[in-house]
């Protein structure tokens, strides 16, 4: 039975349904009304930052090191179709990757990262300061920002519709929001995963290096935008894929939405700008 005072995150109705329930007491989730999937009750804090130590940035730093360079360098290289030049924040920097690339094409780069390991490697790799710890503690500067990116944290965060309020807070008017998350419609991955595995695709187990509280869709990731104040551009398949037996799956994945538009792919990635002022161009998705 499900308590009442559940409350969905999106829309803020109590009905759901159980997606899974194998890792008692935690639950996945999905609304009745919106169809929002996630977590409940979300694991401790002390428990999700412990997954971030130097022992998870290993491989990033040294085994993909150059794989992770194309994949950053191919993300820029969208990002400057909108924007050129500016301030730009990463939300969840890493180790500072993204930034350093960003700080080497002229951008004036700003970073939060909740791992203490990452963030001060990433303020030593570019000299600047690095905040450590939530975007929400943060305390940035209102309407500061010429771009604002979030690559693959929006699933990891408690409150997603307060990071997005916080992030259109410290936007420019102008200004342009780019987040990538998983799909939670992501079917061909599943198909694949079922027929290597041999068992079903888990949306949540206990102890995993990387926990997902929210599993957005396609729609329910334009509506969270919608509701804090964005206009979406662009929402396509994110590529940021490094292992080979992904990228190929996620290749697969994407020829059913450019043939005929179904968004059944890997991951999302959106290009936002704020509702009052969407001074930015459109692209119009297949």
């Amino acid at each position: 039975m499900l308590s009442s005072e559940i409350k969905c995150n999106l829309c803020n109705q109590h009905q759901f349904k159980v997606v899974e329930e194998d890792q008692q007491p935690f639950k996945v989730l999905k609304c009745k009304s919106c169809s929002l999937v996630f977590v409940h009750p979300h694991p401790p804090h002390v428990e999700l930052e412990s997954h971030y130590d130097d022992g998870y940035y290993e491989e990033w730093i040294r085994k993909q090191k150059v794989s992770r360079l194309r994949m950053w360098q191919k993300r820029l290289k969208k990002v400057s179709k909108y924007k050129s030049s500016g301030y730009l924040l990463d939300v969840g920097c890493g180790e500072g990757a993204f930034l350093s690339l960003a700080q080497k094409n002229g951008w004036q780069v700003s970073g939060t990262e909740l791992s203490a390991f990452a963030a001060r490697y990433a303020a030593d790799k570019l000299n600047t300061d690095i905040f450590c710890g939530d975007l929400l503690s943060a305390g940035l500067k209102e309407h500061f920002f010429d771009v604002v990116t979030m690559w693959h944290v929006l699933e990891h965060v408690d409150d997603p519709k307060k990071y997005l309020a916080e992030i259109y807070r410290i936007l420019k008017p102008d200004g342009l929001f780019v987040v990538a998350v998983p799909n939670v419609n992501n079917l061909i991955f599943q198909i694949a995963y079922r027929m290597m595995k041999r068992q079903r695709f888990k949306l949540f187990t206990k102890g995993e290096k990387e926990i997902h509280l929210y599993h957005f869709s396609p729609v329910t990731l334009r509506r969270y935008l919608e509701e804090t104040g964005f206009s979406c551009l662009r929402l396509a398949p994110d590529y940021g894929i490094i292992e080979p037996a992904k990228k190929i799956v996620n290749w697969i994945s994407v020829i059913p939405y450019y043939l005929g538009g179904i968004q059944a792919f890997n991951a999302i990635e959106v290009f936002a700008v704020p509702e009052k002022e969407p001074a930015l161009p459109r692209e119009t998705a297949p």
